[in-house]
């Protein structure tokens, strides 16, 4: 017996054509540069003597846990456009946010951190190189990379599971380049990276979060409210997104199908 799939079946059309709206990308770059520029803000603060480094970093990292839900900006304006458009329009805004991150973060991290951090256990270890960062311009990429271990000591300590997790952020830059590709030449199985790919940081985040929690909160260094940052604010968009753009991945892909294939 012979499985028929959509790759056998005769192409009737084309999917159609879309790219990011003039709208949505403006409204993020205003969001971006609104979000990004505070955490610029508090970085030379901290720089030049006016934040120290605890401060500093949590007010960033509550400043880009506001940003990561700037998909949200697709939906502006959405009465010009079809439904698919703007699940489009959001799907763009969250990969890119997603991977932005990655690459500002993550990946540095990932490559630098098993060098950079030696014998850091306790927070005081971390501020203690307060006087280093602000040696110079160039030294502040010891805040950049420490910025988290503010609320999560994983960071500085070499933790194996947190370095493990980390190490999808090239996955997830690799297939958002990769969708971008196949969204150029329309490919009717542009989608499939979302939908493929919706499963992994849901899982990530939950191994991420709950082996701290199963830890007893071991390198937790702060109270509740820094607990909640580390393992809640800055991690539900990883959870909850990623099932939101699932479906309408999956929506989308739909929509592709019945344009290029007819139905079995």
């Amino acid at each position: 017996m012979t499985t028929i799939t959509t790759a056998d079946l005769p192409m009737v059309g084309e999917p159609t054509a879309r790219h990011l709206s003039l709208p949505a990308r403006n409204h993020f770059l205003i969001w971006t540069a609104l979000w990004w520029g505070g955490v610029g803000v508090c970085a030379f603060l901290f720089f030049i003597g006016q934040l120290d480094f605890p401060t500093s970093t949590k007010i960033s990292l509550y400043g880009i846990s506001v940003w990561l839900n700037g998909w949200l900006l697709g939906l502006i304006g959405k009465q010009h456009r079809s439904k698919m458009d703007m699940y489009h329009d959001c799907l763009v805004l969250w990969m890119m946010s997603y991977a932005i991150t990655n690459i500002m973060w993550e990946i540095p991290w990932v490559i630098f951190s098993p060098f950079v951090f030696e014998n850091m256990h306790t927070l005081d270890d971390v501020v203690a190189h307060t006087g280093y960062m602000r040696e110079s311009l160039l030294n502040m990429y010891w805040w950049i990379l420490a910025s988290f271990s503010s609320v999560d000591l994983r960071t500085v300590n070499h933790d194996p599971t947190f370095y493990t997790i980390e190490l999808y952020a090239f996955i997830n830059v690799a297939s958002t380049i990769y969708f971008f590709h196949l969204n150029n030449k329309q490919s009717p199985y542009r989608y499939l990276i979302p939908v493929l790919g919706c499963g992994e940081p849901i899982a990530a985040t939950f191994v991420f979060s709950f082996s701290e929690v199963f830890a007893n909160f071991e390198n937790m260094p702060g109270g509740v409210a820094d607990t909640l940052l580390a393992l809640v604010w800055t991690q539900y968009q990883y959870i909850l997104f990623p099932l939101i753009f699932g479906y309408i991945g999956y929506q989308l892909l739909l929509d592709d199908w019945r344009k290029t294939h007819i139905k079995g």
